[in-house]
């Protein structure tokens, strides 16, 4: 999909002359190519930080600009990074981050022109460096629209210069571009892995805001979380919910979390099971859950249920209550799973909530239920 970038081993004078002629013949492609995804009725924003930044001004140089770029960001520093894609920790090199800054970029578009083709393109890679870097040096880029999410990770050669990396970046983000609006690209000769969804409707709808759940059955028994991934200690509490309701479980999902860009495509794939129902929804509070699910037990851990009680998490106190009184009013009850403290083990029991909130919840016992397993953990591993 990507042009074919010529990797050189030598560092001799006839090497240097080569890599300049192929930096004039790129550049030359690049122009054409710009010019061909410029005819085209999409806009762009783009993020991209680490390398590949080059491909702005690359883009910006040919005449047209005005009427694709919508925006171009860089945020550079990790403390920018952190801030643009919302994050509650540092993030890395890697897919995951390109998505999460191309869904950052292509929210940014929708609201600079909501009823335009809008796309974001996002892009963090690790060049070559004076400093000692572990692992290899890196590409991903992401592509993301209203129907489909696209990646693009390379590994990029330590024979190279960073300006000969900083070439390859650039022109897999111009080719990445063009491919996202059907403009044909020469065959690469790169190893390039690269992984596409086009969504399915749903998904498409709940991106939009058109819908506020996958879901069209009614569902009693509600499992929220992020399943990333999904382990024994889930598989575990459904079954004892299901032994303890009498209702089948099904797993819900936000898309969406309070101050950060929606989960791309991609990533709702790679979330995706069969070995349980599975809503993807648009609601990151409790009470939004509720309005969904009216009448339905919610799985929670202690941890949980503390959060929801807690006024911090709320613009009030009042407005605590009012939520709280609202998930009442819905039906809504909470089956509350302990946790593992230290040596000790905590159940319902052991906190102190509201009246309103306590009064939604049934504590599952540490002899009904206990397995010491956590998501963070197995993904640290």
């Amino acid at each position: 999909m990507l042009l074919t970038t010529f990797l050189f081993l030598s560092r001799s004078n006839d090497f240097r002359l080569e890599f300049a002629h192929y930096k004039k013949e790129s550049s030359e492609l690049n122009h054409q190519l710009i010019e061909k995804v410029y005819s085209t009725p999409g806009q762009f924003s783009l993020a991209i930080t680490g390398g590949g930044t080059s491909a702005i001004a690359s883009l910006f140089s040919v005449p047209g600009a005005s009427s694709t770029l919508l925006e171009a960001t860089i945020p550079y520093h990790s403390a920018a990074l952190k801030r643009f894609v919302s994050a509650s920790s540092p993030q890395g090199c890697n897919t995951y981050t390109a998505r999460a800054m191309a869904m950052a970029a292509y929210m940014s578009a929708r609201k600079i022109a909501p009823d335009d083709n809008v796309i974001g393109v996002g892009c963090t890679a690790a060049i070559a460096t004076n400093r000692e870097r572990k692992g290899a040096d890196r590409c991903h880029i992401a592509v993301q629209a209203a129907g489909f999410t696209t990646s693009y990770d390379l590994e990029l050669a330590k024979t190279q210069t960073r300006e000969e990396q900083e070439t390859v970046c650039r022109n897999a983000i111009i080719e990445a571009m063009a491919s996202a609006v059907n403009v044909p690209v020469v065959p690469s000769g790169l190893d390039i892995r690269t992984s596409h969804i086009d969504a399915q409707k749903s998904w498409v709808d709940l991106l939009a805001g058109d819908i506020d759940s996958t879901s069209t059955s009614v569902n009693p028994c509600i499992f929220p979380g992020a399943f990333n991934p999904i382990h024994d200690g889930h598989r575990g509490m459904i079954s004892s919910a299901r032994e303890l309701l009498g209702h089948d479980v099904t797993l819900e999902l936000s898309i969406r979390n309070v101050d950060k860009p929606p989960l791309d495509f991609l990533t709702m794939s790679e979330r995706c099971t069969d070995e349980f129902d599975l809503a993807f929804t648009n609601a990151p509070t409790f009470v939004e859950k509720s309005a969904i699910f009216p009448e339905s037990v919610f799985l929670v851990g202690l941890d949980t249920i503390v959060r929801i009680d807690e006024p911090r998490y709320y613009a009030s106190e009042a407005a605590r209550n009012e939520a709280l009184t609202t998930m009442a009013d819905l039906g809504t009850r909470f089956l509350v799973y302990g946790r593992k403290t230290g040596k000790d083990f905590d159940a319902l029991a052991d906190v102190s909530l509201s009246k309103t909130l306590e009064n939604m919840c049934t504590a599952v016992t540490e002899d009904q239920f206990r397995l010491d397993i956590s998501s963070s953990e197995i993904r640290s591993r």
